[in-house]
């Protein structure tokens, strides 16, 4: 029997979705680029809002042959999600199907009411409501109190307090640069950001989460510190593209300095 639960709770949920800066990116046909533009800045054109992201892995038998860095790759698809938007542009559902199992799915759907009620479905059956609080500016602003989503006066989270952590943003011209993490175990995390000023960000879907960071994502620096042994370990993420005929990025690839093969590859549909 299906059985529908009101939950009004904090958005561990869509912590666990996506982190404020979740990051996603891909660059030109047939090429992949991971400059940095240090200085200046530049107006960027927006892109539209994107529709699908597909997951891959990269295997000897994948059914996709794709370049990245000038070596023949081959990968298969693992996840695929579609997203839908109302007339302002906010996200309305997105449904997560698997390619191990045909049979899968799960979704979330969104009402604005003015609050955000957030139901969740997938194919065993679970069937749950979750109310999030919003804004004046139609970002979450959490129900654990008013520290729980903090925003600057652009409307870009600078500081989150939930899920047995604490994450502080730092934000200059437009793009998050840095993001530190305090968790309740003791243990930080600080990430830095670099970016491609003369390319647009890729828009997130979660468009209840704040501003998004404007510029395309090229480089991300992750030292993690044990504050109780002052060990630390520091592994770096280079993110590079393809791109459309129109310029916009279409995947995304990121790799580790530490693994030879992709960390993650995403594609990229839009509206």
């Amino acid at each position: 029997m299906k059985t529908t639960v009101l939950l009004v709770i904090s958005s561990a949920i869509l912590t666990a979705c996506s982190s404020p800066e979740n990051t996603i990116t891909p660059a030109s046909s047939g090429s992949q680029t991971s400059s940095l533009v240090e200085s200046g800045k530049s107006e960027v054109s927006k892109l539209s809002p994107i529709i699908q992201i597909t997951n891959y892995y990269a295997t000897s038998n994948g059914e996709t042959r794709v370049t990245l860095n000038g070596s023949q790759l081959t990968i298969s698809w693992q996840l695929k999600n579609t997203y839908e938007y109302d007339s302002q542009n906010r996200l309305t559902r997105q449904t997560t199907t698997a390619r191990n199992n045909s049979n899968w799915w799960e979704e979330l759907s969104y009402q604005y009411t003015p609050d955000l009620t957030q139901r969740y479905r997938n194919s065993e059956n679970k069937d749950m409501l979750n109310i999030l609080l919003l804004n004046e500016r139609g970002y979450i602003k959490g129900n654990e109190g008013p520290d729980e989503y903090v925003y600057n006066e652009d409307g870009y989270l600078i500081r989150y307090r939930g899920n047995n952590q604490q994450d502080t943003y730092t934000i200059k011209d437009g793009n998050v640069v840095a993001r530190e993490t305090v968790f309740n175990s003791g243990s930080v995390q600080r990430n830095t950001y670099e970016y491609d000023l003369t390319k647009p960000g890729l828009p997130s879907p979660l468009t209840f989460r704040g501003q998004q960071s404007k510029n395309l994502l090229t480089k991300q620096t992750l030292v993690t510190t044990d504050t109780k042994s002052s060990a630390s370990d520091t592994n770096v993420f280079v993110y590079s593209y393809d791109t459309d005929k129109q310029g916009r990025p279409i995947r995304e690839f990121v790799i580790a300095n530490t693994e030879p093969s992709p960390r993650s590859i995403r594609e990229f549909i839009y509206q």
